[in-house]
C-alpha cells in the first residue's frame, strides 16, 4: 500500500482540499460512491482549534466536501472524551458547526453503541462502524504521555464511550499490552483509510497539555499503521511502543511506499518529545533525572506531579483515573501514590495544565 504525505501551509479550504485530493489520488482511497462514511476525528476534549487538542474543524470539513463530491450516501462524525459523562460537546472546538454546515450526521457514543468482546470482556464501541460502509479515522499530529506519540490506530479508542475507557487502562498497565489491545481495538472498528491532520501538530506533553507546533503536512493510507510509524519517524522517535508491538505481532504491517514526500526527509530533529524540555541545558537534564528517580513507581515509569497552584479542583482527573489513586478534598487533590499505574490518563484530561509528568 501507499502512504501519502503533502504540503499542506494553512487551514485554508483550498490548500486543504487540494492537499487531500493529492493524498486520495495517490493513495488506495475507498470507494465511497453510494456508500454511508464513519469519520472519526480526534476529540480529546472541546477545545478551540488554536489549542491543537482537536482535529482541526477545516480540515474535517474539507474532507466532508469532497466525500459529497466523490458521492457519498451519507456522513456521519462521532467521538467520546475520555471524561465524557454528559451530551457529546463540539461548539468549541468548531466541529459542531462543521457537520452541521455539510449535512453531516454527529453521533454520540454514549447514546449509540453497541457491545463488542475483547478479550473475554464486553466492551461498548460506538455503533456508527456497524452503520457504516466506510470508516475513516481522522487523527491529529499530536505526542502522548504514555504511548509518546497518537495517532491513526490510537484514535479509534475513542469509539468506546467515555469512562468506560478507564478500566481497560487498569487492565491493560504498560505501553506494550496497551498497545496490542489497542491493535485489537482497531481490528473491530475495521478502518479503511486514515488521515492525519498535521499542519498544525502538538510537541511537548502531549495529547492534551503541550505546545501547538506548525508542521506544514497532510498524510494519508488505507495503512494506518504505516502512516502512524512515518508520523512517529517526522517527530525523530526511533520507535514507539505500537509501532514496536505491531512489528512483533504482525512483521512488516507498516510497511508502505511514498509516492510523495519522504518522511526520512521531514524528521523535525528539534521536535519536544515526551520527556524532553524546551531546553537540553546540563540543569534540566539533571534536575529532571533525580525528579524522575524519586518519583517514579514499580512499572519503573515516573508518576504525575500535581501543581496546586494551577488545580481547580474540577474532578476530570479524579473521575477518570482507573487505579482510584485520585479524589478531591478541600478543594485539593489527594493522591495516593502506592495505587498509582503511571497511565497517565489524569495528565491526559487536565484542562488546566496543572499535571505534569
Amino acid at each position: 500500500m501507499r502512504c501519502a504525505i503533502t504540503e499542506c501551509k494553512d487551514y485554508t479550504e483550498r490548500e486543504l482540499i487540494g492537499a487531500l485530493e493529492r493524498i486520495i489520488s495517490n493513495s488506495e482511497f475507498p470507494d465511497v460512491r453510494g456508500k454511508t462514511v464513519f469519520i472519526k476525528p480526534n476529540i480529546l476534549s472541546d477545545s478551540s482549534p488554536e489549542k491543537a487538542i482537536t482535529t482541526d474543524y477545516r480540515a474535517l470539513e474539507a474532507l466532508m466536501i469532497i466525500l459529497k463530491e466523490h458521492g457519498s450516501g451519507g456522513i456521519i462524525v462521532g467521538d467520546s472524551p475520555g471524561t465524557q459523562t454528559g451530551k457529546l460537546s463540539v461548539a468549541m472546538s468548531g466541529i459542531g458547526e462543521a457537520v452541521s454546515r455539510q449535512g453531516a450526521a454527529l453521533q454520540d457514543f454514549r447514546e449509540s453503541n453497541r457491545t463488542h468482546e475483547i478479550d473475554g470482556v464486553k466492551i461498548p464501541m460506538a455503533k456508527a462502524l456497524d452503520e457504516a460502509d466506510v470508516v475513516i479515522s481522522f487523527a491529529k499530529f499530536k505526542t502522548h504521555q504514555l504511548m509518546s506519540a497518537t495517532g491513526a490506530v490510537k484514535n479509534m479508542f475513542g469509539t468506546i464511550p467515555g469512562l468506560n475507557k478507564s478500566p481497560l487502562h487498569f487492565r491493560y498497565r504498560t505501553p506494550e499490552t496497551f498497545a496490542s489491545f489497542l491493535m485489537k481495538i482497531f481490528a473491530e472498528c475495521h478502518v479503511d483509510y486514515a488521515f492525519i491532520d498535521a499542519v498544525i501538530g502538538m510537541e511537548g506533553p502531549g495529547p492534551g497539555s503541550g505546545t501547538p507546533r506548525h508542521v506544514g503536512i497532510m498524510m494519508g493510507s488505507a495503512n494506518a499503521y504505516a502512516l502512524d510509524r512515518a508520523e512517529a519517524l517526522m517527530m525523530g522517535y526511533p520507535s514507539v511502543p505500537l509501532i514496536e508491538t505491531a512489528e512483533k505481532l504482525s512483521p512488516g504491517i507498516t510497511d508502505a511506499e511514498f509516492p510523495l514526500l519522504q518522511p526520512s526527509d521531514l524528521i523535525m530533529y528539534d521536535y519536544r518529545r515526551i520527556g524532553e524540555g524546551k531546553k537540553n541545558t546540563f540543569r534540566s537534564l539533571v534536575l529532571g533525572t533525580i525528579k524522575n528517580f524519586f518519583t517514579r513507581n514499580g512499572s519503573g515509569r515516573p508518576r504525575p506531579v500535581f501543581d496546586e497552584d494551577k488545580c481547580r479542583a474540577c474532578s476530570r482527573c479524579a473521575n477518570v483515573c482507573p487505579a482510584k489513586a485520585l479524589r478531591i478534598e478541600d478543594g485539593h487533590v489527594a493522591f495516593d501514590k502506592k495505587k498509582c499505574i503511571s497511565c497517565y490518563c489524569c495528565h491526559e484530561m487536565c484542562p488546566f495544565d496543572a499535571i505534569k509528568v
